[in-house]
């Protein structure tokens, strides 16, 4: 069967809608993987006491469901920083981050937060009212059983991002990088051997036009 002709020239085949969009809109998907890696590597930072830093701010991932449903394992936590000093006038009910090791003590930290349950008030020392905090989980049946002082406290809770805190681990991990990397290598190699397999075609259909054309002019 000939190839349809117009003055001569074999018409080139126009390529599907659908697959031009579907295309577009990988490249999009690619490109915005690739961007929120580069964003998450440049704008996080890991420091003191387990903390990772997103432009400053503390953020945590919840390894626990104990604070469900306020936030739920998984999901990333956001807090802001607070000092010893104003650490010291803090009230029931609000979610604080705290060091369960001191700081003098060394060895490693655990972060837990929790809401304040109870305002614990403490000697009078130098004109001063000292307090500690006992908190609690809201999904556990009883409070914590240590006492929070100020100086253990890291932050106050502000937001969470739902399942942030899987997604920030897989980020962490050497092979998504590994991935989001070659994934618009594959893309961009993969979209070359179309285009020239696209190429091909057209010339192959120009050459049987063509010889048609010697053929029938004889």
């Amino acid at each position: 069967m000939m190839a349809a002709q117009i003055d001569g020239q074999p018409v080139k085949r126009r390529r599907n809608p659908v697959v031009r969009v579907v295309e577009w809109v990988l490249a999009v998907v690619v490109i915005v993987l690739v961007v929120l890696a580069i964003f998450l590597a440049v704008s996080l930072r890991h420091g003191a006491a387990g903390q990772t830093t997103f432009f400053g701010s503390p953020v945590y991932s919840v390894a626990s469901g104990s604070m469900a449903p306020a936030f739920d394992t998984g999901d990333l936590i956001a807090d802001k920083t607070i000092t010893t000093s104003a650490a010291e006038h803090l009230h029931k009910g609000q979610i604080i981050t705290f060091n369960t090791t001191p700081a003098t003590a060394g060895g490693s930290c655990l972060l837990i937060t929790h809401r304040i349950y109870e305002v614990v008030k403490g000697p009078v020392v130098a004109g001063v009212q000292t307090v500690s905090y006992r908190t609690k989980g809201d999904a556990n049946n009883a409070p914590d059983l240590s006492l929070v002082s100020p100086s253990a406290i890291l932050g106050v809770y502000q937001q969470r991002v739902p399942f942030g805190g899987y997604i920030l681990s897989t980020l962490h991990q050497p092979i998504t990088f590994v991935v989001l990397i070659m994934i618009p290598v594959v893309y961009l190699v993969a979209e070359e051997i179309r285009r020239r397999w696209v190429r091909l075609g057209e010339q192959e259909a120009q050459r049987k036009s063509a010889a048609a054309t010697q053929q029938g002019g004889l």
